[in-house]
Parts: C-alpha cells; structure tokens; sequence
C-alpha cells in the first residue's frame, strides 16, 4: 500500500492531480486508512498511470471517464488497445472535419 505521495511518485501524478481526478470521480474512490488517510495499491497506481498516458494523447476528462466507467476494474483487465483504437476513430473524425474547414477557406481566399 502507498501513500497518496508514494503514488503520484510512482505515477507521476501530482498529489492535487490525483485528489482532483478522485474528487471528479475520474478514480474510483480511493481506501482510506483509520485517520483517513488515502492509501493505494497497485490497481490505483495501474489506472494512474493509465489516465496519464490517455491525457498524453489528447484524450479529455469525460473520455477517460466513459472508457474507464464502463470497466468492472475488479474482475476485468484494462483493454486498452480497443480505447485507444476509439480516440484514435474520433481523432480521426476531427481531422476529416478541420480538412473540411481548410478545403472551405481555401475556396472562399482562391476565388476572390
């Protein structure tokens, strides 16, 4: 079990990071010891370290939320590739969209 420090040091996480996403329910409720201290264990730092690197990649708060909402996180492995293929399809959508804006644009200025 780590201290709410041992973990953002493993996860790279700033303390108030990892209060925030607690308090914004983006982790799971975090154990708490006798004098209410937050302790974590290998699980917590595992979805840590999971936001992190969908953060990374560009992945917003209420995506991360509904990718890791719809895991049972006690009886089931992260399937991460099948999220990261999802962004990827939405990132992709943006681009097709934001193309579609430079197509109009270069239109409108070569006309004129």
């Amino acid at each position: 079990m780590y201290s709410i420090q041992k973990a953002s040091l493993l996860s790279k996480i700033p303390s108030s990071t990892i209060r925030y996403y607690e308090k914004i329910s983006l982790i799971p409720p975090i154990k708490r010891n006798a004098q209410e201290h937050r302790f974590f264990d290998e699980k917590d730092i595992e979805i840590l370290n999971l936001i992190k690197c969908f953060r990374r990649l560009g992945m917003s708060i209420e995506d991360i939320r509904a990718s890791i909402s719809n895991i049972n996180l006690d009886y089931e492995e992260v399937n991460t590739k099948t999220i990261l293929l999802q962004h990827k399809n939405k990132l992709e959508e943006q681009i097709d969209i934001l193309n579609s804006y430079i197509h109009e644009i270069d239109e409108k200025i070569f006309v004129e």
